[in-house]
């Protein structure tokens, strides 16, 4: 009888202590902050995407791009040559400097490379001002300047000469995938965020068609920056010191 009432006493105790326990895990200020984030990932994409300053937008699109083809750069240095064709031993500023000289030229480049990936590049450019509230013309230009100064004549030039087919097909076609890329993420946004009645599929094919603005509004990097969408309302009452959003 005695070993039953510590039994049940000690249950009680457990239970209190765990409700307590789950209570204060509820209200501690990293799980709330990770509570809003799954809210705030839940409901992203679900409404068209209006940044409220289009040019902090585009700059933080900048920031991200450049940082990712310096990474790009280097992990093709990285690969083989038969994959490249680059000449690892001709890199550095001479190099770069021969190479602008001599260029362009018709490059014999896979067809992954010259008609898939630079195309989906292309289009990765433009969709950054695109996204960001820019016309389809300036967007296409942005695509432009990108591939041909940054890429061709900037950091490729360091170990290739500047090809022809990159110079056209990057941008030409990257701008046309592009705008077809901004359409279809319209279309998910209006249609409450999914893609043949998927929210998965909408999520995903949003994060293949704008990786950097899935970064900057899906994953909280833009609401970090003082970057928010123009059809929220938002308001900074709460009684958790967190931002209320509501969506219409």
């Amino acid at each position: 009888m005695v070993c039953v009432i510590i039994w049940g006493l000690g249950c009680s105790f457990l239970n209190a202590n765990s409700i307590q326990l789950e209570e204060t895990l509820r209200r501690s200020p990293k799980n709330l902050i990770w509570q809003h984030f799954k809210k705030k990932f839940k409901k992203s994409n679900t409404i068209p995407y209006a940044p409220n300053s289009r040019w902090k937008y585009l700059g933080t699109s900048i920031g991200i791009l450049g940082v990712s083809l310096v990474i790009g750069i280097v992990g093709l240095y990285l690969m083989p040559e038969s994959v490249t064709n680059w000449d690892k031993e001709k890199f550095g500023v001479k190099s770069w400097f021969e190479n602008v000289r001599m260029g362009p030229k018709l490059d014999n480049d896979s067809f992954i490379f010259n008609e898939i990936l630079h195309p989906y590049f292309g289009a990765m450019y433009y969709m950054q001002p695109r996204m960001a509230g820019f016309s389809w013309m300036t967007s296409a230009f942005f695509s432009f300047i990108t591939s041909t100064l940054f890429w061709e004549y900037g950091l490729e030039a360091f170990v290739e000469v500047p090809s022809w087919q990159d110079l056209v097909i990057t941008p030409l076609l990257g701008s046309i995938l592009g705008e077809g890329f901004y359409q279809l993420t319209r279309y998910i946004q209006r249609n409450e965020g999914k893609l043949f009645g998927s929210l998965f599929l909408g999520r995903l094919a949003i994060a293949l068609m704008d990786p950097i603005g899935f970064i900057i509004r899906d994953l909280g990097l833009g609401e970090a920056l003082g970057i928010y969408n123009k059809h929220e309302i938002r308001s900074n009452l709460s009684p958790n010191g967190l931002n209320l959003t509501y969506k219409f």
